[in-house]
């Protein structure tokens, strides 16, 4: 196998390391724009000289974002390449598209590594639903606010702050929106569930609320009531082709499996009809797990494996958050009619009241309090 890497960065580097100890894969052109020394004679800036290259069959795709990331993917499978991916933001906004451009040329598209990191989840749960029905996705997904949460509630520290020490050791980007806005979670659930359920979803349909506005006195409260905040996906089949999906911060109990979960790791569940509840759990992101799980798609391409995705989804679920809902803990100042308990001023547990309309009620008072934050109440 000969291989065309695009981007050198954090994963980039884990993956070109990983196989440097091997002898079967050869990465022969690296797409960088950034000169690495050392590097020189591998480096290119041009990606017609991977392109045209007729010695590699696989590109590895690490560069990340929805362009140029996307025509490369595109023009790689036209060119007869297989590609292997850990770009969730683009896969979750092209699915349709790549997943049937890959079965029409006879390429394959492995995306195992863009959910879970070194976690076998994908693989699994599209092998799960060969044998049963699955009905629900959820879980921690993302890393990075799993770490500032756990710091914040375990030490007593502000947001601000752990932040700080999440970007200066490498687990936060210097933008972190992705992260802490939820939008790396909702790609991750976007693909999870179209692979569990067999049917595209669109990212706008899904309901998404971040961490960006928790603060210590949040923590305070939710201590005393013996609650640990985590954020969490989620996605349940609530009828034919109808989903709910959302990412939200959820409350949990102290003794519930996800308050466990612990700095940087990663938990995912699916249920299916026959075998109950699985759960994975491990390192979600980073160099060397991500990396391992990109290693993986290679040595299925190399040792002739079918991917477990096919066949590819067909259509597009209809997501109705209106069908999911709980009690919410609510923090505002401005004034609001649908608590029942109040904890302090500005501070309250909302009746039971639909995911769809406590995400379009929050909308509406950060109009007068853009700090407002919101979090679901698992009972």
């Amino acid at each position: 196998m000969v291989i065309g890497l695009l981007g050198l960065g954090t994963i980039g580097s884990g993956i070109y390391e990983h196989l440097q100890k091997r002898g079967d894969i050869k990465v022969k052109k690296i797409l960088e724009l950034k000169r690495h020394p050392g590097f020189e004679d591998l480096e290119t800036s041009d990606f017609n000289e991977i392109l045209n290259d007729p010695e590699i069959d696989t590109v590895i795709e690490l560069i990340g974002g929805l362009e140029p990331a996307h025509t490369f993917t595109v023009q790689a499978m036209k060119a007869g390449k297989n590609v292997v991916t850990a770009n969730k933001l683009m896969l979750s906004h092209h699915m349709e598209e790549l997943l049937t451009l890959a079965k029409d040329m006879g390429v394959q598209y492995r995306y195992d590594a863009s959910v879970g990191g070194s976690i076998p989840f994908l693989y699994n749960i599209a092998r799960h639903r060969t044998a049963d029905t699955l009905t629900e996705l959820s879980g921690i997904v993302n890393g990075t606010t799993n770490l500032i949460l756990d710091i914040m509630q375990t030490d007593g520290r502000d947001f601000d702050d752990v932040l700080k020490q999440a970007q200066a050791e490498g687990y936060a980007e210097a933008n972190p929106a992705a992260d802490i806005d939820g939008i790396d979670a909702q790609c991750k659930l976007i693909i999870g569930s179209a692979v569990a359920y067999q049917q595209y979803v669109r990212p706008e349909d899904v309901t998404t609320e971040g961490i960006r506005h928790i603060s210590g006195r949040d923590i305070i409260y939710f201590k005393q009531k013996g609650w640990v905040c985590r954020l969490m996906v989620q996605s349940q089949v609530v009828g034919q082709g109808v989903i709910t999906a959302y990412v939200e911060p959820t409350l949990v109990k102290e003794t519930d499996m996800e308050a466990a979960v612990r700095l940087n790791n990663n938990t995912i569940s699916v249920t299916g009809e026959y075998f109950g509840l699985h759960t994975f759990q491990g390192q979600g992101a980073g160099k060397d797990p991500t990396a391992f799980a990109v290693e993986l798609g290679l040595r299925d391409i190399l040792d002739g494996i079918t991917p477990r995705f096919n066949p590819i989804p067909e259509g597009y679920a209809q997501v109705d958050n209106s069908k999911a809902g709980h009690r919410y803990y609510l923090r505002t100042d401005a004034a609001v009619e649908v608590p029942v308990e109040t904890l302090d001023k500005g501070v309250y547990i909302t009746k039971p009241m639909s995911v769809k309309a406590m995400h379009e009620l929050a909308k509406t008072l950060r109009e007068k309090d853009p700090e407002l934050f919101f979090a679901g109440i698992r009972e």
